[in-house]
């Protein structure tokens, strides 16, 4: 699709948004700020969406079946968080 010039749009990829880690990283900051326990799950929640779970559980000997069960827990420890999104670079 091509964009008329001086519409003020821009192009944009979402899955690369989503996997910027700048952005990530500026969003969970605001949600521990606001005290938004469950919007830092919902974050790195939505960071391993936009990931392949199945090659990342595969290269750290993982189960694909504890990245969910992490995050459908209402409060996994910060050292669990950690492990995941370790397991996630």
């Amino acid at each position: 699709m091509k964009l008329k010039k001086g519409t003020g749009l821009r192009q944009s990829n979402p899955r690369e948004e989503l996997l910027n880690e700048e952005l990530i990283g500026r969003a969970i900051w605001e949600c521990l700020k606001n005290g938004d326990s469950e919007g830092v799950i919902e974050v790195i929640r939505i960071y391993l969406e936009a990931v392949n779970k199945t090659q990342i559980a595969k290269e750290n000997e993982m189960a694909r079946s504890t990245m969910y069960h992490t995050l459908k827990s209402k409060n996994p420890t910060v050292k669990t968080l950690a492990k995941l999104v370790h397991a996630c670079i």
